[in-house]
Order: structure tokens, then sequence, then C-alpha cells
């Protein structure tokens, strides 16, 4: 497999040429493009059916079903391109070893790529209360995309890095973390304190510039408060 990501950093475009029986999957409606040496399947909850399925409902992902793309031809192209204006990065999750993700972040990965849904993780929630974590491991690429450019830093040892964590897009697995309200943060969906995170020991972290609840801030998140429907973060805390 050959990528390229183009368009950066605002409206990146992931373009992947493949060859004769070679595979990626991706969230649903990811695809922009294909050649004519590209078909594609779908599956619901990915290799695992069903309970697959059941372990991702808590997930913000359109995540039950998951497409594959492969190619019948040498040279067979697919672009893909994330569901917001942004980056994309790819990890090589090999040479990273595991790695976390706020789950709506992970656009594409190669077949060896295992993922998990961290229901049990206490830091799996962010001040938005839908976000949750993906366990990232196995062999080959993963493509996570951001809202606005990536950022990324490497965190040493006696050095933390505290993050407002709705600019978190993915974190190596063996940091340490602490989180905890701050009043100085207000969370844009909720209106109420929002949260950081305090990195600490030897990894990598990957930050959005952009936040993405902004998104959704348009003058609807607060209103019919009582008939909203939903989880809210007093359901998982």
């Amino acid at each position: 497999m050959r990528y390229t990501i183009d368009k950066r950093p605002s409206y990146a475009v992931l373009e992947l040429e493949l060859a004769e029986g070679e595979e990626i999957e991706t969230k649903p409606g990811a695809m922009m493009t294909q050649s004519a040496g590209i078909e594609n399947e779908t599956s619901i909850g990915g290799d695992d059916g069903v309970m697959g399925m059941a372990k991702r409902a808590m997930s913000d992902e359109r995540g039950l079903i998951e497409n594959t793309y492969y190619a019948t031809a040498d040279d067979a192209e697919v672009t893909l391109v994330p569901d917001h204006p942004g980056d994309i990065t790819a990890i090589n999750v090999s040479e990273r070893g595991p790695i976390r993700s706020q789950s709506g972040s992970l656009l594409a990965w190669e077949p060896l790529v295992e993922r998990s849904t961290e229901l049990n993780n206490t830091s799996n929630l962010f001040s938005s209360g839908e976000l949750t974590v993906l366990g990232i491991s196995g062999q080959g690429m993963a493509f996570v995309s951001s809202y606005g450019s990536m950022y990324e830093v490497d965190v040493e040892p006696g050095e933390p890095l505290t993050v407002d964590e709705d600019h978190l897009v993915a974190w190596s697995e063996g940091l340490s973390m602490s989180r905890q309200r701050d009043g100085s943060i207000k969370s844009t969906m909720l209106g109420g304190e929002g949260y950081v995170t305090e990195f600490s020991g030897e990894g990598h972290v990957w930050l959005q510039t952009r936040n993405p609840l902004t998104l959704m801030a348009g003058g609807t998140a607060h209103e019919d408060d009582d008939d909203a429907g939903g989880p809210s973060v007093d359901d998982f805390i």
C-alpha cells in the first residue's frame, strides 16, 4: 500500500494506492472516490459481528458499520476524507506501539490493526459526554483525522503536559493520565466546567487545533433541555 495526504491541513484528502489483494478498512462515509479496480463490502460490528456491535454501542462512531475496500488489480486507488474540515495523519502502529484514540478521529486502518473500545477506562469521557476512547494496537498503519491542524507533542519524563481534552486526538498507551475539572474551560455542549488531562511519563500526544464541539454550538445545544435525548455525562460518572 502506498499513500499520500493532500490538501492539508484544512481539507485533507487521503489517497491510497493498493496492490491486488490489499485491503483498507474505513469508518462509514469516508470514501470520496474509487477506481475501477476497487471493490468494497460492508460489515456490522466488524469481525466480531453482533458482539463487536454491542461492545461499540457506547461509542460516538457510526461505528456499528465498517467498510472494507479491496483491490482486484494492481495500482487500484481509493480516496478517503473525514466528515469535518481538518487534517489527516498517518500513524505506524507497528512502530509506535499501542495507542489510544478519541473514537471519532479514526478514519481508516489496515486489516492487522486491532481496535477495542475502552469502556472501563475512567478517562474515556470527554467534556461532551459523548466521545469514548479506542485502543489501537497490532500491525500496520492507522489514519486519524483532526478538526483543524494536527499538532504533535512529545512528552518527556519530568515534563508533564496538560491538555484541554476536547483537543485530544490520540496518545501513547504507556503515558500516565490524570483527569480533573477546570473552571477556566467551559464545555461548549453542557455549559459547565470542562476537563483537562495531565499526561506524564514518556510518549507522544496528537492534538487538534480546533474544538469540534463548536461545530454543534449553533444555538441548539441548550434548547429544549428537558426533551433532549441521548446519554449525558451524569449517566457515566
